[in-house]
């Protein structure tokens, strides 16, 4: 039986991780496959005294990276840092309505403070101009926790005055059924959609009933 890597064996290993996702952002709990934790946390802590690693807020670590102009080092990516604190803390989490908009390509806006529906509670992480802040939930809010539909209904909460307006209601529904038309991602959402129609209010059901039918029934204009 081999024994688990030690010193530099297991710096390298780690180290090859990250790099293999320099994207994302890291927990000691995404390593205990090389090593036992106080080991991981050691070897951490090293790569962050040797300028390897970034320490983002207690056991978040990413790659650092610097802007290409600036020369400055960029903020971590708030979705993997919001991914990462639900792998820490082992929390369901649901962001708020424009930052799923933002994702989702359907607004411009961008928040400088992102709202993250918890179930854990927990002190705002501030990255560079944004600031994440953590809302404790009631089960009962988190229903969409995870799921591949979560930014698609929390969008529509925000965009519900929007839905209001004609013209602003078919660009959110042609943006949508882009969305549910996509090849990669469309059909889970589209099918999550369905299954938790029954939880959302009467309006979004209405919105929504129609992009769920059948895809030749809902074709968009090229």
């Amino acid at each position: 039986m081999k024994s688990a890597p030690q010193g530099s064996d297991l710096k390298s290993q780690v180290i090859n991780r990250i790099t293999s996702s320099s994207d994302e952002v890291w927990t000691p709990g995404d390593f205990v496959d090389l090593g036992n934790r106080s080991t991981i946390d050691k070897t951490l802590q090293r790569l962050v005294n040797a300028g390897e690693l970034r320490r983002i807020d207690r056991g978040l670590y990413d790659l650092p990276r610097k802007n290409a102009l600036t020369g400055q080092l960029t903020a971590p990516d708030y979705r993997a840092v919001i991914r990462a604190v639900a792998r820490r803390d082992q929390a369901r989490t649901v962001v708020d309505g424009m930052t799923a908009a933002n994702d989702l390509g359907f607004t411009t806006a961008v928040p400088a403070r992102i709202e993250v529906l918890i179930d854990a509670r927990l002190k705002p992480i501030k990255l560079g101009k944004q600031e994440i802040h953590f809302k404790y939930a009631a089960p009962s809010r988190l229903y969409w926790a995870g799921r591949p539909a979560m930014r698609v209904v929390q969008a529509l909460y925000w965009m519900q005055d929007m839905l209001s307006e004609d013209t602003e209601r078919q660009r959110i529904r042609v943006s949508l059924l882009r969305l549910l038309n996509d090849p990669q991602h469309g059909k889970a959402i589209k099918d999550d959609l369905r299954l938790g129609l029954s939880t959302l209010p009467i309006w979004m059901q209405t919105f929504l009933r129609g992009l769920l039918m059948p895809a030749h029934s809902n074709e968009v204009d090229t």
